[in-house]
């Protein structure tokens, strides 16, 4: 039988006025969007507030009713596949607190996620369709 189970996780694609897309570094120096994996039961606007909440103290203060975005991908270093769903949400300011999960906030274009090796593979992949549309 083949594998069909993903671990899903919301994510918040946060934008600045000039389209730069917001990313969190984490202790181990990678870049990733805010945001995690949704709980069992849990709507993923919860849950990306829940999450951003965790990882940042940061307030969303709206979410998109349905995600831009979602992908598909192997997490080769914990040996599963991850599914993204990546909702367009608003912060109303950068003033967060660090954890093991966010010790730096950070607005990138689209172009310099995809020049990067310190950004992870699921937002090289929606920088790469949000160029393409």
């Amino acid at each position: 039988m083949i594998e069909t189970f993903y671990r899903t996780s919301v994510k918040a694609l946060i934008k600045n006025s000039e389209g730069k897309i917001l990313l969190s570094k984490e202790e181990n120096g990678m870049w990733e969007l805010l945001g995690g994996g949704l709980d069992h039961g849990e709507t993923p606007q919860t849950g990306l507030v829940r999450e951003v909440q965790e990882e940042t103290g940061l307030k969303v203060h709206s979410i998109a009713s349905q995600p831009s975005y979602y992908v598909t991908f192997p997490v080769v270093e914990r040996s599963y596949y991850a599914a993204n769903v990546i909702f367009e949400a608003k912060i109303d300011s950068l003033d967060f607190t660090p954890s093991d999960e966010c010790i730096a906030l950070e607005y990138f274009s689209s172009e310099e996620i995809l020049e990067r090796d310190d950004i992870y593979q699921n937002v090289k992949m929606v920088a790469k369709l949000m160029l393409e549309n």
